[in-house]
């Protein structure tokens, strides 16, 4: 057998041998040879939100460290105007769920703490919220005259009233309020919002997630729809705990369900005590996501007594 000249194994398999070696070398070190380029990161294209930096579009948005939201974000809303019957809005009063073509919020999620309460006189200024999409409808104040519905606030007035005054105000955009009977908003809805903030005062955080659901028609020639039912769930934390690891099965829950009518008459709210597993039945939403399974369930499922103390 002709063995290899001296040239042919300088010139071929000299080379082919440093360029395995050189190869395996990489590998072995989790490195990318320089003649194959790496493929740069694929990040998520971001759209402009309606109250604060730009969100990835590729997950629902979770708002993560808003205090308002800890407990999750039943209907997954997102900041896309290509959503426009979910729209993510995030304040630092609270976060909302919009609905365009309702001309009203599906849903509101707030925490009171004694801190948000104060002296700060009520604003009684409606104001259309700017912060919507652009080409979107802003309701305005008047949309509501001569309807015979109040302007009914989701997160009250009065659970803003610390300072400074722009807490306040920012309840009295009209992406946070629903046309709603007066009956249920001057009685039935109003004596649980008191009965919320004397538990505050009593040294309870709330965890609390308002909403409506069903249809009674609309006004403003189309523009809002009124709900036929008005909602709420208050999560009564332990006194002086806003953590909700420390959320249990037996952590107190309100929940309610209130019909929406003109012109009836309603009676407390205790009346419409239901369960959140009710509400999560008519609205389709999933409350409490941020908690174990377990809990969720056991939460879901009970009607307790209203706390006292």
């Amino acid at each position: 057998m002709r063995l290899p000249s001296k040239s042919y194994l300088i010139n071929v398999i000299l080379p082919l041998l440093v360029g395995l070696i050189a190869l395996i070398f990489y590998t072995a070190n989790g490195r990318t040879p320089a003649s194959v380029p790496a493929q740069p990161t694929q990040r998520p294209s971001v759209v402009a939100t309606a109250d604060g930096p730009p969100a990835a579009t590729a997950q629902p948005a979770t708002v993560k460290g808003n205090r308002n939201l800890r407990l999750g974000n039943p209907s997954t809303a997102v900041h896309d105007p290509a959503q426009p019957d979910n729209y993510l809005i995030e304040r630092p009063q609270y976060v909302l769920s919009y609905n365009r073509d309702h001309g009203t919020p599906n849903w509101v999620s707030w925490q009171i703490t004694e801190s948000d309460l104060g002296d700060v006189p009520r604003s009684n200024v409606f104001k259309s919220d700017a912060a919507l999409p652009k080409g979107w409808y802003q309701v305005r104040t008047d949309d509501y005259t001569g309807t015979g519905y109040d302007r009914g606030h989701l997160c009250p007035s009065a659970d803003r009233s610390a300072p400074p005054e722009e807490n306040n105000q920012a309840t009295f955009l009209l992406t946070n309020i629903v046309p709603q009977a007066p009956d249920n908003n001057r009685i039935t809805w109003e004596h649980l919002e008191a009965l919320s903030r004397t538990l505050v005062r009593k040294g309870h955080v709330l965890y609390v997630i308002a909403g409506v659901d069903g249809d009674n028609g609309t006004i403003a020639d189309g523009k809002i729809q009124v709900p036929g039912y008005t909602w709420k769930i208050i999560v009564v934390m332990p006194k002086g705990e806003s953590d909700i690891t420390k959320i249990t099965a037996d952590t107190p829950v309100i929940a309610v369900r209130i019909p929406n009518q003109l012109n009836e008459k309603l009676n407390d709210w205790d009346g419409y005590r239901v369960t959140v597993a009710d509400i999560e039945a008519a609205t389709g939403y999933h409350f409490f996501t941020n908690l174990s399974p377990d809990i969720q369930q056991a939460l879901k499922t009970k009607i307790d007594p209203a706390p006292t103390s």
